[in-house]
């Protein structure tokens, strides 16, 4: 994620970013957004879930996810991740 803002600069608006590996949570999906990512891609998340219970398994893994985002959302004050302010992310 370090790295994700300089690209996302480098590129401009020009580009839309999509933010891949280490999206283990809904919190790291708020982070790709509010760094300027138009989306994430959660390979880990649901092979784990399909691997464990099959499509149930995915099922809840996606619905896991989708929870953590709403309460990181929640504690952030942030209504939409469309309008994600930047300084929803603080820069390590």
């Amino acid at each position: 994620m370090k790295a994700f803002p300089a690209i996302r600069e480098a590129v401009t608006d020009d580009f839309d970013l999509i933010f891949d590996g280490g999206v283990r949570s809904g919190l790291d999906v708020l982070k790709a957004l509010g760094l300027g990512a138009k989306a994430c891609f959660l390979g880990r998340a649901y092979l784990y879930g399909l691997a464990a219970y099959g499509q149930k398994g995915v099922e809840a893994a996606l619905q896991l996810l989708n929870q953590e985002l709403d309460a990181a959302m929640a504690l952030t004050g942030v209504a939409d991740v469309s309008h994600l302010p930047p300084e929803v992310v603080i820069a390590p």
